[in-house]
């Protein structure tokens, strides 16, 4: 007892001691757009939380994880998001993960140490840094969790029907304690069956590919566990209906209409023998990670190698069908790597082929496979040297995964570092961007952008990040050709047509700037902001009723606008309403008290109607807040 409490303190302590760091890291790439500015995350309600289950949300049909972020979120009381509770709650999901890696190897090996050895490969592989260390790589955290969860239920399930299949008298001929006995064996099998039912329905609701856990369960049934696959055929087949609409459901919303490059059917299993090499590669040199490898199906299919690589994982197919005679576990351990990764190998088209094939992450589940393999060996090699290599190889891994983790404090070092890794990538040339910008290093971001949309030249968000940074600049007539670029693109870009009407009303080209906001309005008729500069355009032309009218269209849409309604307060105290003016400087008041402008205006309004106490209220008020600027 006290040897099995000294490990699982063990499996706790040392992943705990690497990934602990990510407490103080930022949100990161992709995390703005499905965490930190979610708008159904601010606030949190049922009728928000009740959209992730109703359809899908940036194309992703993953409710379970998104409701587990909007548990976090809401615990944080509101307000901006930090990441530090989320960061927390992943590494809180990794070491359970771990726990579960060593519960199942410690049932399939009956060897503490070495089912601890593998678990500590599962948790400190640098391979997984990528799935912790990122919080939108919660749902493959998430849904590898509740696939493992699955995995030892129904291993248990299995054990239970073992013990029953070897007993040796039939239920019929028992006694009647006997008979209860038996009872309860299969009783406990139903509930473990329906426990690891449970877990792997959400594991799908997490992540759509823990759809792999019926083969995955398969391989450990039959040859971890020695049972005939026949054995199998009716409870996981069970399962195999059971994840059918979710794999139609992702189907539907990452249409193939979308990938940039369509692989050939005949190329596909080329390129997914091309992934599994990939990441043999990287399992066992884990050096180089990065979060874009840029392996697009495109760029594979011209490489002359292409038509030999299939040849690693055909060896160690062999190499694994053969040892499987002597060692079972051996083919257990490389079906379960091999499957794992099969839903995001290339066989079938998947959205982020448009940036690579391959990614980190997508081995997190699989990493229970190679845990396996060093459970299985070590069972079996109890001599010291093993064990002293084991340690040793296990040390490097956590000090690779401690440094490899802190490249993911923020996007400047992590996609400073994937630009080593791959000069080509897009993505982070456009991330890297973006961080810049949001520290004022202009020039540096504007470079970037300009990287980003050469490297991909129909990237709409490359070329309107980099014409508005160009506005901004002054240098009006590039970023109105980025801002064309982005339109020919996207003709349907509201925010593209935007941009061009605030560069051609900075440029001084009213009349167009304001043809721009009306095609931008006809695209999305419901944006204040665009109402509202159009207004300011058409004042600018000494069309005052028009601005007015926009102004309402503005206030219509926003109510607590409070420039929409301070301009408009102004015009109708120039048109001579100044009911209608002191109204409007009321209204904008009322939600921001220190508006100064408001209260300058309100002061003058005031004092044509003769009210003139409190005109010098309103005017001693704004005198006030400008000396205390």
């Amino acid at each position: 007892m006290q040897r099995r409490v000294a490990i699982i303190l063990l499996l706790i302590a040392i992943p705990f001691a690497v990934y602990w760091q990510t407490r103080n890291f930022a949100f990161v790439w992709d995390d703005e757009a499905n965490v930190a500015s979610n708008p159904y995350f601010n606030p949190v309600t049922l009728a928000n939380l009740a959209q992730f289950w109703h359809q899908p949300y940036e194309r992703l049909y993953i409710p379970v994880c998104y409701t587990v972020w909007a548990m976090i979120a809401a615990l944080q009381g509101g307000g901006p998001l930090t990441a530090s509770a989320f960061h927390t709650a992943n590494l809180f999901l990794h070491i359970l993960s771990t726990l579960v890696v060593f519960v199942i190897l410690k049932m399939l090996f009956s060897r503490e140490w070495a089912a601890c050895a593998g678990a500590l490969l599962f948790a400190l592989h640098p391979i997984q840094v990528e799935a912790v260390s990122w919080i939108t790589g919660m749902k493959d955290v998430l849904s590898g969790f509740l696939s493992l969860l699955a995995l030892w239920q129904y291993l248990c399930c299995s054990k239970a029907k073992i013990s029953l299949e070897t007993s040796p008298t039939s239920r019929r001929n028992q006694p009647g304690a006997a008979r209860n006995m038996t009872g309860n064996i299969v009783s406990k099998a139903r509930f473990h069956y329906a426990a690891a039912t449970t877990a792997f329905i959400l594991a799908l609701l997490a992540k759509p590919a823990a759809v792999i856990l019926p083969l995955a369960a398969w391989a450990l049934d039959c040859w971890a566990l020695k049972r005939p696959a026949k054995e199998s055929a009716v409870p996981l087949g069970a399962w195999l209906l059971l994840a059918l609409p979710v794999v139609l459901l992702t189907r539907a919303i990452q249409p193939q209409a979308d990938l940039e490059f369509i692989t050939p059917l005949w190329l596909r299993p080329l390129i997914a023998a091309d992934a599994m090499t990939f990441y043999f590669y990287k399992l066992l040199l884990p050096l180089s990670l990065a979060p874009d490898y840029g392996r697009l199906p495109e760029w594979v299919v011209r490489q002359e190698w292409l038509y030999f690589s299939w040849s690693v994982p055909a060896a160690a197919a062999i190499l694994a069908w053969m040892g499987s005679h002597y060692r079972p576990w051996l083919m257990a351990a490389f079906a379960v790597f091999i499957v794992a990764i099969l839903p995001v190998s290339g066989l079938v088209p998947f959205s982020f082929q448009n940036v690579s094939t391959v990614a980190d992450r997508y081995l997190y589940i699989a990493m229970l496979g190679p845990a396996l393999a060093l459970s299985g060996f070590l069972a079996e090699h109890r001599e010291k040297w093993w064990v002293a290599g084991t340690v040793a190889a296990l040390g490097a891994l956590a000090l690779g995964s401690a440094v490899q983790t802190r490249l993911w404090q923020n996007n400047l070092t992590l996609f400073r570092h994937a630009l080593k890794v791959n000069p080509q990538s897009w993505t982070a040339h456009y991330s890297l961007a973006r961080a810049l910008f949001k520290q004022e290093k202009h020039d540096e971001a504007i470079a970037h952008f300009r990287e980003a949309a050469r490297l991909k030249p129909n990237f709409t968000n490359a070329h309107f990040s980099l014409a508005g940074l160009l506005a901004a600049r002054g240098e009006f007539e590039e970023a109105i050709a980025a801002y064309r670029q982005a339109l020919k693109i996207d003709p349907n870009f509201a925010d593209g047509y935007y941009g061009m009407g605030n560069a051609l009303a900075l440029r001084g080209d009213l009349d167009a700037a304001m043809q721009e906001y009306r095609q931008a309005l006809k695209i999305n008729p419901n944006r204040s902001d665009i109402y509202f500069s159009l207004a300011n355009a058409q004042l600018k032309s000494g069309n005052f009723n028009a601005a007015a009218q926009s102004l309402r269209e503005a206030i219509r849409i926003s109510p607590d606008f409070v420039h929409a309604h301070n301009n408009l307060g102004r015009i109708l105290a120039v048109q001579g309403d100044l009911n209608g003016a002191i109204r409007h400087f009321r209204e904008a008041l009322r939600t921001v008290p220190s508006f100064i402008e408001a209260h300058e205006g309100l002061a003058l309004a005031l004092n044509q109607q003769g009210k003139t106490a409190e005109a010098k209220e309103h005017l001693q008020e704004a005198q006030r807040l400008r000396k205390s600027r």
